[in-house]
């Protein structure tokens, strides 16, 4: 890519920014070809916990994620940059600073120059209810998440919950999956550790009591699925955001 390409997309990167600044809770940024922020919008810097706003022109997600988390957004990036492949609406929980997460839907694609050739990657993260409103108030599946949001914590068999709602289990299912990208237990255990991040970060409770109070068997079975959804142990997760 030259240099006067390279200065125009940067250009218009940041232009565009600064539209997603006056939208609540947006994230936006682009890489380049060796994975390092060459524009964003305010918000990042918010989540990375920087004071200077140029704090993270030219750096990688190595230097603001622990290294768990940082190999899976590597991957993605690779991915992206190998094959040209996008990642697409791609519901999951994201940091919003502070040790605090949130459900949000995220979209990566590979930046094209003038030739076609790619030369970075864009990518937009917006909170799961902008855009999705459809999906939070569908007519066939709003009483099941009602319930699923006011019950996670207890055992929620499947079976009520599409009976809930008068669809057979197959249907329920296959619905369910088209608007959230995983299956109704997928999301349960999702609130779950939403909810265990928070009274991670607010409390000083044992991850025992944290572990019973959002819904888990149990001590082991709790940080096995923390580990696995955060890319992080619990108590890695407490150390970095512990209450000063």
């Amino acid at each position: 890519m030259q240099n006067d390409d390279f200065f125009q997309t940067h250009h218009v990167s940041n232009v565009i920014a600064g539209i997603f600044d006056d939208l609540p809770g947006f994230v936006y940024f682009v890489k380049g070809l060796d994975k390092r922020y060459v524009a964003y919008n305010k918000k990042l810097i918010e989540i990375f916990d920087v004071e200077d706003p140029a704090g993270i022109l030219g750096k990688s997600d190595q230097d603001f994620m622990p290294p768990n988390l940082y190999k899976e957004i590597l991957k993605d990036d690779i991915l992206i940059l190998e094959t040209g492949e996008s990642i697409i609406n791609r519901v999951e929980l994201v940091p919003r600073g502070n040790g605090f997460v949130d459900w949000s839907t995220t979209t990566k694609k590979p930046l094209l120059d003038k030739n076609g050739a790619i030369c970075g990657i864009v990518g937009v993260t917006r909170p799961f209810s902008q855009g999705t409103t459809s999906m939070n108030k569908n007519e066939e599946l709003g009483e099941a998440l009602d319930t699923i949001h006011e019950s996670f914590r207890e055992n929620l068999p499947i079976t009520e919950l599409a009976a809930s709602v008068h669809l057979s289990l197959s249907s329920f299912l296959r619905k369910f999956k088209a608007c959230f990208s995983m299956t109704p237990k997928e999301y349960i255990r999702h609130l779950r550790i939403q909810e265990a991040c928070h009274k991670i970060v607010q409390t000083t409770k044992s991850f025992a009591e944290i572990s019973y109070e959002c819904g888990f068997a149990d001590q082991s079975h709790f940080s096995r699925e923390f580990s696995k959804i955060m890319k992080e142990p619990p108590s890695s997760y407490r150390s970095r955001f512990r209450i000063k």
